[in-house]
């Protein structure tokens, strides 16, 4: 009877857990050198990566946890041997499957394979224009590269979203980004904040300062409103700093009260950062993190544990607190109104920045005046 009662319990737990997106990175080789990349992938896989049969048992482990999506991302995952095998198990087995890529092994015979095991979308990233693009990638005609393979993906049908992370030295090559979006019928434009992670980490003195990171935004909010006032249905977020959500209601707050409203209620079912909770990452050697910044901490290994377990039990500290986090945020945190659509922003950021991982983030720019008047 105690053991029965110990059972339904790990169910009952099981059943309660947030199902993440699992961001897979196959491989921590990569063909180019990219200056923010928070994977330090370079040419090389790390030693000891998965094997195929442990991604298989992985991926049916996803599978019965019911994840709604795996990212498979890598470094560049594509110059994994067997990953195309991998993502077409992954389809087989019913899971919601994208690709993240900087798109320069996609050549037709690799756009075709994808079109033929169902991808249905691919994520590749852009960084600015041919030279900034080349120059931060650190090769030449990688930027060629790149738009060759959203256009043989596009021409598959495969959906393509540009990936572009934004800091002081390409923020001006924003409106480039958007009209290649435009030119070559991307469907979504995801603008990243910068993290503080891998050889990221050493890129805090190019990061947008507050006055810069308004600028940013309300231009991406400007450039959107004009091109889907002229028919555009290009779909564009930003990503990495919660901030944004909250700046957003800041300016309907004063444009269009009923429709701040009605968004505050659907960023509020949204929570704000959901690392640890609703979204995860595994590295290529097996190890889980709360999302794919975080790989200097480890909340366990699938080659130990299952990740289904890994995730429900969360017996790992940061994952526990990661769930229920507002109390153990900063004052300047717990004191904010729009603390239910931020939750607290990236600790991955926060805790590089100020040796604290529940420290305050310091990419919010929000003032103090517009953190607590209504």
């Amino acid at each position: 009877m105690r053991y029965g009662h110990t059972q339904s319990s790990a169910r009952d737990a099981t059943a309660l857990t947030p199902r993440p997106v699992v961001v897979w990175a196959v491989t921590k080789a990569c063909n180019l050198r990219c200056v923010h990349c928070y994977a330090s992938a370079d040419a090389n896989p790390a030693p000891g990566e998965l094997t195929k049969s442990e991604g298989h048992a992985l991926l049916e482990d996803l599978k019965r946890f019911k994840v709604p999506a795996v990212l498979f991302s890598g470094g560049e995952p594509l110059h994994r041997a067997d990953t195309l095998e991998l993502i077409e198990y992954a389809q087989q087995l019913g899971l919601s499957c994208t690709l993240s890529t900087n798109g320069l092994l996609i050549d037709d015979a690799v756009a075709d394979r994808l079109a033929d095991i169902g991808l249905k979308y691919a994520g590749i990233s852009l960084d600015g224009s041919e030279a900034q693009h080349d120059k931060l990638r650190g090769m030449k005609g990688a930027f060629r590269g790149s738009i060759a393979a959203i256009d043989r993906c596009r021409e598959r049908g495969i959906k393509v979203g540009v990936r572009f992370t934004v800091h002081a030295l390409n923020r001006f090559d924003l409106d480039e980004i958007f009209d290649i979006c435009l030119a070559h019928d991307v469907q979504r434009l995801c603008v990243y904040h910068l993290a503080y992670a891998g050889r990221g980490g050493r890129m805090q003195k190019v990061d947008l300062t507050a006055e810069q990171t308004r600028h940013v935004v309300n231009h991406i909010f400007a450039r959107s409103e004009l091109e889907h006032a002229h028919g555009s249905k290009l779909e564009v977020l930003t990503v990495g700093n919660h901030t944004d959500a909250a700046y957003l209601l800041l300016m309907l707050e004063k444009t269009d009260p009923r429709r701040a409203n009605d968004l505050r209620r659907r960023l509020q079912g949204t929570g704000g950062n959901r690392s640890g909770c609703n979204i995860a990452s595994i590295d290529p050697v097996g190890n889980v993190h709360y999302d794919q910044f975080s790989w200097h901490y480890n909340c366990g290994n699938i080659r130990q544990q299952p990740f289904s377990q890994i995730w429900s039990e969360a017996t790992d500290q940061r994952l526990a607190i990661l769930r229920d986090r507002k109390s153990h945020l900063p004052d300047r945190c717990q004191s904010c109104r729009f603390l239910d659509v931020c939750n607290g922003n990236l600790r991955t950021r926060a805790e590089a920045a100020t040796g604290n991982w529940l420290g305050e983030d310091p990419s919010c720019y929000l003032t103090d005046a517009e953190r607590v008047c209504e």
